[in-house]
């Protein structure tokens, strides 16, 4: 039998399904609110495509996803207008109101021409980690290059808390910015949540209190069973037939638990292909509104929550797997959890919540192929061996190609210099002879994307995404469907599939409704801001939605 694998177009509103299954608010919820929320809470669901709404609608509780839908304003046309949809700038784009061009991060990592070795968007030699002794983690928002809501927040009144949390550190460093008050991440070394000295010289006592609860242990012991029985799952009778099944409830077993280990350290990273990773952010975050006392206060407070278990299942699993589909029912779990906590903790009056995501996800290869899509994957190391030795038979051997990555390629500026050449008249030339590759769609050079305004397409995507003290020298588009990676699913397009997002707003002042008009994810910051009364973040670019203000 083959696997109908098509995802159903996102074209009808959602508020109409979802509306019947959800209750009307509480007299008590019709409370006038105050002048100003007391907490506002981010929530970023990594790579959460817009039509998974649809796709597992029939199986969402009526307190997650579904509460903010239909009792909250919901963006059903929300999109990314950058090229490189990847985390680091789509979460730097939410943050800042503006595109990666005025952000400054233009991808998740680029190279860097003066010290010769690639830069990840948070890295930072300069800071130590806190209470950790992985190297890796020394990091700072020192690269994104504007501010953020929560930045304008606390030069409004320094007096509101911002904190971001989430198991990597770039998501909660860059959705909480400059000015916080603390972001946390965890360290698979400890497997604890730690920070940097950017934000603090030692951690919070209560932060110390709940690592030495070994809550993390719970969960990477926790075996991966399906949280509702097989028969729920949208999968065909053959793939069915990969999974083993409890005898008692007939759930799927995805993965065994890691073991307890008597001696050594426990494998904590295996936690992020888990999804009880994102309980325990869940956790953390809780702990921390507690026990900071967030939302109690006379000023505005800010919390970013980052929930990346989707996307680190949809790249080793597929978009159609039901490991996918089971991590998806979880996150609405996870938030129906999180609206109950903060219904007490604050009330809904006093509560702005955001959802949304830092991007969607294309299929993968073998999903593509048996729907019979156009599809591909784009071998990078195979085009510069290619690159390299046309380029050595035009302008004599060398390094003319420095490094590739994500659609990037950065030329060797200094050899070009001292070979007396035109730099703009290599990279067209290097662009023409890109373009000639399988799956490229097209490719853009720097020299042109510096130097023309392009108002909409493809072209003016690769616009929003060029950074030119980063960006590469030409930037590559690829064809729908391909991919330049091998793992199961990835984004970085600007194909529907990568751009479309959810985003809603709901609780504080925020009336029901469905808003069927565009929205770009640039608009997010300038529409918090003009609700709480903030300045715009200083780059900030995109629109309010005024549907939401009104």
């Amino acid at each position: 039998m083959k696997k109908n694998s098509v995802l159903p177009a996102f074209s009808l509103t959602l508020a109409t399904f979802f509306a019947a299954a959800v209750s009307l608010p509480s007299a008590a919820q019709n409370v006038l609110p105050g002048d100003k929320p007391k907490l506002i809470v981010q929530v970023v669901v990594g790579q959460l495509r817009s039509d998974y709404l649809l796709r597992f609608k029939n199986n969402l509780s009526d307190e997650g996803f579904k509460t903010l839908i239909t009792e909250g304003a919901f963006c059903q046309n929300a999109r990314y207008s950058h090229l490189l949809t990847h985390t680091a700038p789509g979460l730097a784009t939410i943050a800042t109101g503006a595109a990666p061009a005025q952000h400054g991060i233009p991808s998740d990592r680029w190279y860097d021409r003066v010290h010769s070795a690639m830069q990840e968007a948070c890295a930072d030699p300069h800071v130590l980690p806190v209470e950790s002794s992985n190297d890796n983690l020394k990091k700072s928002p020192a690269h994104l290059l504007a501010s953020t809501f929560g930045d304008e927040l606390k030069l409004l009144d320094s007096k509101s808390k911002v904190v971001g949390i989430s198991m990597e550190p770039a998501e909660a460093i860059l959705l909480s910015g400059h000015n916080s008050n603390a972001a946390y991440w965890f360290d698979d070394m400890s497997g604890h949540f730690v920070s940097s000295s950017y934000y603090m010289q030692e951690l919070p006592p209560w932060v110390n209190d709940f690592n030495k609860k070994k809550i993390t242990d719970t969960y990477l012991h926790h075996s991966w069973e399906s949280v509702l029985p097989a028969a729920r799952y949208s999968i065909d009778s053959m793939s069915m037939g990969k999974y083993k099944q409890t005898e008692t409830t007939g759930s799927l077993i995805f993965a065994n638990a890691e073991p307890p280990k008597k001696t050594g350290r426990a494998s904590y990273e295996k936690l992020r292909n888990a999804p009880y990773s994102d309980n325990l952010v869940k956790d953390f975050a809780i702990s921390t509104m507690v026990n900071e006392n967030m939302g109690s206060g006379s000023s505005t407070d800010m919390i970013t929550i980052y929930f990346g278990a989707m996307r680190s299942i949809g790249n080793r699993y597929g978009v159609l797997s039901a490991e996918l589909e089971d991590a998806f029912y979880r996150t609405d779990q996870n938030l129906k959890h999180l609206i109950s906590f903060l219904s007490t903790h604050v009330g809904k009056k006093n509560l702005l919540l955001v959802l949304t995501s830092d991007h969607g996800v294309n299929l993968s290869q073998q999903e593509l192929a048996a729907a019979n899509m156009p599809h591909g994957t784009f071998d990078h190391n195979k085009a510069l061996v290619l690159l390299r030795s046309y380029l050595n038979i035009v302008y004599g051997k060398g390094e003319w190609v420095k490094s590739f990555s994500q659609k990037q390629i950065f030329l060797n500026h200094t050899l070009i210099e001292d070979s007396n050449l035109r730099l703009s008249e290599v990279q067209e030339r290097t662009a023409t002879f890109v373009q000639q590759f399988s799956g490229v769609s097209g490719a853009v050079t720097a020299h042109t994307l510096a130097g023309a305004a392009f108002a909409d397409g493809i072209a003016r995507c690769m616009q929003n995404s060029f950074f030119p003290k980063r960006s590469g020298d030409i930037v590559i588009n690829l064809e729908p469907g391909w991919m330049e990676t091998s793992s199961k699913s990835a984004s970085g397009s600007a194909y529907s599939y990568d751009v479309h997002v959810p985003l809603a707003f709901y609780g504080w002042r925020v009336k029901r409704k469905t808003i069927a008009t565009p929205v770009d994810m640039t608009d997010v910051a300038p529409t918090l801001a003009t609700l709480v009364g903030t300045s715009l973040p200083n780059a900030a670019s995109g629109q309010v939605i005024t549907e939401i203000v009104e």
